[in-house]
């Protein structure tokens, strides 16, 4: 698995490939988008997410695309998206995940196939999975992975949601000071700055009104 790409229209900014995926779906118009929307969207992203590589997405799609399997691995990535945000929902507010999705990233567990190995990273090394891609629901493994060590490894009290009520994006809080309020600055943090400006600046314009017409 590599760096996830920044030239998508994807979101990667959750630290987490399981919460990135749950990202996958965003508020727009105040409506729900899916960013996928089907299998090939899926292929794109595992692309965008580093899992494939470009020459291997082209293979791949021309093999399985509209085939019966990648049609069963689309359903499964909806459910587990479907678990893995209700899982999100339930850890911002202190809550356990659900057992339905602890056993549905089990389900996808058990049907992994690949090697770990260490890979040198700032300090020292850290254990990776490798995933092997053979069949289109093979896709969902490195995501059931990422949420196996985010259950088990990682603190569940830093998984955030951004705190714009027009977003749904969920992240993993990995700051200094654990105060990370905002899926991207240069989205709603920016916006939210705009906006607290704006009630300031008509808050001072109203009280200087006032104190014009005594």
């Amino acid at each position: 698995m590599t760096t996830p790409t920044t030239n998508t229209a994807f979101p990667f900014v959750a630290n987490r490939l399981c919460l990135d995926f749950v990202n996958t779906e965003v508020l727009a118009g105040g409506r729900v988008e899916d960013l996928l929307g089907n299998f090939e969207g899926l292929l794109g992203w595992a692309e965008a997410a580093g899992l494939l590589t470009t020459a291997e997405l082209r293979t791949l799609a021309g093999s399985w695309v509209g085939g019966n399997e990648a049609s069963e691995a689309w359903e499964q990535a909806r459910t587990l998206r479907r678990a893995l945000r209700e899982s999100a929902e339930q850890l911002a507010v202190g809550k356990p995940a659900p057992v339905t999705a602890v056993a549905q990233i089990n389900e996808l567990l058990r049907r992994c196939s690949g090697y770990t190995e260490l890979v040198e990273v700032p300090g020292g090394y850290a254990k990776r999975h490798n995933a092997r891609i053979l069949q289109p629901a093979d896709l969902l493994a490195p995501i059931a992975e990422s949420a196996a060590e985010l259950l088990s490894s990682d603190d569940p009290a830093m998984v955030r949601k951004c705190e714009s009520p027009d977003c749904i994006i969920y992240f993993y809080d990995t700051t200094k000071n654990h105060r990370r309020r905002w899926c991207s600055m240069a989205l709603c943090g920016n916006r939210a700055k705009v906006a607290a400006h704006y009630q300031r600046r008509r808050k001072t314009q109203g009280e200087g009104s006032k104190s014009g017409h005594k």
